[in-house]
């Protein structure tokens, strides 16, 4: 499953991405500390929402020093009122070992919360991990199932799952125009995997009604402008060569193989292109 990506280890991050970072004032300073004070008054009253919050700050070190043990204990109060995102940020604290002894098991268990819940991250999450058999046992179907939740809600990341699913025909009949349909789902919310799995499919497809060599250069030009991701040049490449731009297509892939050397594959197709260029003269 080599499209549905790695579970998100820093999902919390997006609270609170670089506050740390930013200079402040004393006046400042002073504000968020007392928010901050307020904050863990409130937390400690029991409020859910704010010891999430306040768990996020810990892990963060936004306007507080970095600390993982602080984090995992506010977090886990909010787990333990049944709360969907502290369920989900402690199992990624789990996944990670911050905070707490690595724990895949403790991890699923708490997705598994949250997905049950309507959480569309855990979902997804929860799909990814039954793909993968990371702590509990790989069944396709399972995921197939969680992923179908999580897209239901929109989530683009399992609008690109759906389309890998499909295209792999794990857990669900194998399908490339309905992988299509879900991974453009993804790109019109310009989701930058799905556009690289969107434009590998069109390269590669035996499926007239799927494949599309001139869209599948415009999609993987896209995504080879806004990402350093060496998979995306090796799509563009495919995508060149599907539609007989054999030079290009070494170009490319010559691309590719420096940011990634040791790949085989890449140096597999890039062989591939330099026959079919020399073969053509």
């Amino acid at each position: 499953m080599n499209r549905l990506g790695m579970i998100s280890a820093v999902a919390a991050l997006l609270l609170f991405p670089c506050g740390s970072a930013r200079a402040q004032s004393s006046g400042q300073a002073a504000a968020k500390k007392k928010s901050i004070e307020d904050l863990r008054e409130i937390a400690y009253a029991g409020n859910v929402a704010a010891q999430v919050q306040l768990g996020v700050i810990y892990l963060t070190g936004d306007g507080v020093p970095r600390n993982d043990t602080e984090a995992v204990k506010w977090l886990r109060k909010a787990a333990d009122q049944d709360n969907a995102l502290g369920e989900r940020y402690l199992a990624e604290m789990y996944f990670k070992g911050r905070g707490v002894p690595a724990d895949n098991d403790e991890a699923a268990k708490l997705l598994q919360m949250a997905a049950q819940q309507g959480d569309a991250e855990s979902e997804h999450n929860l799909a990814v991990l039954y793909t993968q058999g990371l702590g509990v046992a790989r069944n396709v179907k399972e995921a197939a199932k969680w992923m179908a939740r999580a897209a239901a809600h929109n989530l683009a990341s399992a609008q690109q799952g759906m389309g890998a699913l499909y295209e792999n025909g794990d857990g669900v009949a194998p399908d490339p125009a309905e992988a299509a349909t879900w991974y453009r789902k993804a790109v019109d919310q310009n989701y930058v995997p799905a556009m690289n799995s969107l434009a590998s499919l069109m390269a590669t497809s035996d499926d007239k009604h799927v494949r599309n060599p001139q869209e599948a250069v415009a999609l993987a030009t896209k995504a080879v402008a806004v990402s350093s991701n060496p998979d995306y040049l090796d799509t563009l490449a495919a995508a060149y060569f599907a539609s007989g731009e054999n030079d290009k297509a070494v170009e490319t892939e010559q691309k590719a193989l420096a940011r990634n050397p040791q790949n085989e594959d890449y140096q597999k197709a890039l062989q591939k292109y330099l026959g079919a260029t020399h073969g053509s003269r």
